[in-house]
């Protein structure tokens, strides 16, 4: 039996605790807010001392990397349990992540901090007049940005300069992201390509594997690969990439699991959880098999649970069990197919039992499939 705490209290530590217990693993998690640790997939809390979290768990991962400042992490990210301790301190910076995207020369949007208001100007005469603009820190689902035209400064507000950068505004065809597990050997494992529809910054639903990406795969693969290498990084890490005329430009990563690779719970012979987890504890494991043709992932944001969902046959519900708040992940759904017309017909199915809104979405993903 191996012991893992997750630090953070949300959902991806919830289906990691899950996915743990499948194979004999114990995975708790801590609210690092209050320091409470749920055991498994339990929503019991207890109580336990810095001294008692050190000595019990061999192993501490992370749900989540905006975590500068807390007290409890800082206290727990310098022990040798701690894993990836310096990509958790590097890639929540978005500076610092482009910065090190630049220094290995992966390919991503040009882009320049903004210390001041006057830098704006500069960035529009090097970067172009379209810019997106975004916070350096805790920036995630939309939050934190703000897109700056030729007769626009985007409503960006004084006291932000010198905790944003200003990136390239990039005219894509589509957003596509690779999840990837590195071993401490130096092995990876890859998941295809997912395309991803996003909406005010929030990812709706996911599609995988991606169309049309098997001359992309590779470089995708090497990209994620130079990047896991450079940190020494081990477990899951996701790289969200536009899909342009340049190729494929490295837009985010995220070191953890990601919402984009949901769908491998139904559709791969390991989810990303699994794979998380293995690459942790030094578990020797194939390379994940992809079980049906197509997969998708539909968000369920802000909406209440549905007893259909449970009638409907090999559609996978997984609800969060948090409270209710408008625009909050509450939980998602997969289906996976042998083929498009198969994954249509399903859809077609789970359609009637959605609210107005997320009929919309899963129409949007309809048209994709036809």
């Amino acid at each position: 039996m191996s012991d893992v705490l997750v630090v953070g209290a949300g959902q991806l530590g919830l289906m990691m605790a899950a996915a743990g217990a499948r194979f004999g693993y114990s995975v708790d998690r801590i609210d690092h807010i209050n320091g409470e640790v749920l055991p498994g997939t339990s929503s019991s809390r207890l109580q336990m001392s810095h001294e008692q979290i050190i000595e019990r768990y061999p192993l501490i991962t992370a749900e989540l990397e905006h975590l500068l400042g807390n007290t409890l992490v800082e206290g727990l990210r310098h022990q040798p349990a701690w894993l990836n301790a310096d990509a958790m301190e590097l890639l929540p910076a978005r500076d610092q992540q482009k910065a090190l995207i630049d220094q290995l020369d992966v390919p991503t949007s040009p882009w320049q901090e903004l210390k001041q208001p006057a830098d704006l100007e500069t960035a529009r005469v090097r970067l172009g007049d379209d810019l997106v603009v975004k916070s350096i820190r805790d920036g995630y689902d939309g939050k934190g940005q703000w897109i700056v035209s030729k007769t626009s400064d985007g409503g960006i507000p004084l006291q932000a300069y010198g905790k944003i950068i200003a990136e390239r505004k990039i005219n894509f065809d589509r957003e596509v992201s690779l999840v990837g597990a590195r071993f401490a050997d130096g092995r990876c494992h890859y998941f295809p390509l997912a395309e991803n529809y996003h909406q005010t910054g929030m990812l709706r639903y996911t599609l995988a594997p991606a169309a049309d990406t098997k001359a992309l795969q590779q470089a995708a693969e090497q990209m994620l690969g130079s990047i896991m290498d450079s940190l020494g990084y081990i477990g899951v890490m996701a790289m969200e990439c536009f899909d342009s005329h340049q190729g494929l430009l490295v837009n985010e990563l995220a070191p953890r699991v990601h919402n984009s690779g949901h769908w491998t719970q139904c559709g791969a012979s390991y989810s990303q959880f699994d794979l998380h987890l293995f690459a942790i504890l030094g578990k020797q494991v194939p390379q994940p098999q992809r079980y049906a043709g197509r997969s998708m992932m539909l968000n369920l944001i802000g909406c209440q649970w549905n007893d259909a969902w449970q009638t409907l046959a090999g559609i996978q519900c997984y609800w969060y069990g948090k409270s209710w708040r408008e625009n909050r992940k509450l939980g998602h759904i997969n289906i996976s197919r042998d083929n498009d017309a198969d994954l249509l017909a399903a859809c077609k199915v789970l359609l009637p039992t959605l609210d107005e809104f997320h009929q919309e979405m899963l129409a949007m993903a309809m048209d994709h499939l036809q």
